[in-house]
């Protein structure tokens, strides 16, 4: 009897000891893929953060600026453009418009001027066109 009591404590251990295996690896499992996703995670946010300082090193290496094309030496004054100002007076006051420079009612203004300078203009082209 004490042998029958032996085996069956014994069999009652080895089940417990497979159930607690069995409960340590899901949970190992578990955190393996917790941790597998927030390592994934910190790796992407790095990577895009160096792709962010590769990209802002390189706006600043080659001439892109944040305040429309202009440079700006220790004094404070504005220097000279990076980048090539428009040709087309209307888009000059677009961009100072868009830049904030001027206000709504200005950018209205100055642009009624110059509509009426160009149809002036026109004009004038066109009564010299018809002498030739």
């Amino acid at each position: 009897m004490a042998l029958k009591k032996a085996l069956y404590y014994g069999a009652i251990a080895i089940a417990i000891l497979i159930a607690v295996t069995v409960v340590v690896s899901v949970l190992t499992t578990i955190l393996s893929l917790a941790w597998a996703i927030v390592s994934a995670a910190v790796s992407l946010a790095v990577l895009l953060g160096l792709v962010y300082v590769a990209y802002r090193v390189g706006k600043w290496l080659f001439g892109g600026s944040d305040r429309g094309g202009r440079t700006t030496d220790g004094i404070g004054t504005s220097g000279s453009s990076t980048t090539s100002e428009p040709a087309d007076p209307q888009e000059r006051l677009r961009m100072q418009y868009v830049e904030g420079q001027i206000s709504e009612a200005e950018f209205e203004r100055r642009i009624e001027r110059e509509l009426e300078t160009e149809s002036v203009e026109d004009e004038l082209d066109r009564e010299l066109n018809r002498e030739r």
